[in-house]
Parts: C-alpha cells; sequence; structure tokens
C-alpha cells in the first residue's frame, strides 16, 4: 500500500463555496417566488374588482377593451399595502365573458446581489364576469 499525504482542507473549502453558492441560489428563487405572490395578490383584486364592477352593472366584457385605468385607485392602493412598484398592469377580455389580469414589477433581488441583471416577474389572474 502507498502512503497518501495530503489535506483535505481543499475538498472542505470547495464544499462550503458551493453550499453557499447553492444558498444564495435558493434564497434568490424564493425572494422570484414572494414577489411573484405579491403580483398574484394584486392582480386576484383587480381581475375580482373589474369582474363584479361588470356583473353589478350588467355589462358583458368588451373583448379587447383595456379595463386597467378604471381601477388605477385600488392599484396604486394595493400597491403600496403589498410593497410593490407595478411596472405594468392589464386587465383585458379575451372572449367576452373571463378577464385576465396581468400585474408585473422589476425583480428585485433579496440578497443585494442582482450583478446588474433586470429582469421582470409578472403575474396572472383571471376572473369569470358572467
Amino acid at each position: 500500500m502507498h502512503s497518501e499525504d495530503g489535506s483535505i482542507i481543499p475538498l472542505g473549502v470547495a464544499a462550503i463555496c458551493l453550499s453557499l453558492v447553492l444558498t444564495l441560489v435558493f434564497v434568490e428563487l424564493t425572494g422570484v417566488e414572494i414577489q411573484t405572490l405579491r403580483n398574484k395578490q394584486l392582480s386576484d383584486a383587480l381581475a375580482l374588482k373589474v369582474a363584479t364592477d361588470l356583473k353589478t352593472d350588467s355589462i358583458s366584457p368588451v373583448v379587447g377593451l383595456e379595463y386597467a385605468p378604471a381601477v388605477q385607485g385600488l392599484t396604486q392602493i394595493a400597491s403600496q399595502h403589498l410593497g410593490i412598484d407595478p411596472t405594468a398592469v392589464s386587465i383585458l377580455s379575451r372572449d367576452g365573458k373571463t378577464l385576465e389580469a396581468l400585474v408585473c414589477t422589476t425583480w428585485e433581488s433579496i440578497t443585494g446581489l442582482s450583478f446588474e441583471l433586470f429582469g421582470k416577474v409578472c403575474a396572472t389572474s383571471k376572473a369569470r364576469a358572467i
């Protein structure tokens, strides 16, 4: 048998570095999920508000009409409560029955390590207006 001389310190350092990188990746993925859930809460509220208003007034949704300006006040108030700054808000009906709300925000890094990469985090919700 040959004697094995050496140290396992480089292996330990590599394992620590790998676990640190994986931890940062999972933290960022969790942050994106939290941001998506906040966007989803806003899109749910907007879709339900427009659908309720249309149903109350007995009006069918118009295909392709943008309903976001009608709920701009709710969008601002809910955004402040949720702590998000929407970059795009859209509420449309594609079939004249269902309203689809889309809310997008700029990606915000939880750790602060964004590396100057920018992206969007979006969420959609649907509500039946009839």
